[in-house]
């Protein structure tokens, strides 16, 4: 488990579990958003457990409530947003594995640390496939 606040990260299927053929994720989350992104290595598949998500895929925005999947092939960007007030539940399926559970327990020790080291942050997510980029991208 990685708590990242006010995300909750739970680790279902780890890449090691099936020969690094995929791996998946829940995210249990507050009002918060997962920032716009893009993967090159891998592709995405986000399935709405509880709550509503708006994502952005491309640029565009789509409001998803539970039961919806979404899937969204490597290099294309996007992000989401649980807009609350009530918490929302997400799987996040990723293929072909490529470590994030890793990802995850680097960021929870980045976050932990007194201030933010922007430039090892950076490093991070070129290493596991998460490119920041801006939202008009």
């Amino acid at each position: 488990e990685f708590i990242l606040q006010p995300f909750t990260i739970r680790t279902r299927v780890s890449g090691a579990q099936t020969g690094g053929n995929f791996e998946l994720y829940q995210l249990d989350l507050g009002n918060s958003t997962v920032d716009y992104h893009v993967h090159n290595a891998m592709d995405e598949t986000l399935c709405v457990v509880e709550g509503d998500i708006e994502f952005t895929v491309a640029g565009r925005k789509y409001q998803r409530a539970a039961g919806s999947v979404t899937f969204i092939p490597r290099g294309l960007h996007h992000g989401f947003t649980n807009h609350g007030p009530a918490r929302a539940k997400v799987l996040a399926l990723f293929t072909p594995a490529t470590g994030q559970d890793q990802y995850f327990r680097e960021l929870v020790k980045l976050f932990s640390a007194p201030t933010l080291n922007a430039d090892a942050l950076h490093a991070l997510q070129k290493q596991f496939d998460q490119q920041l980029i801006a939202p008009n991208e």
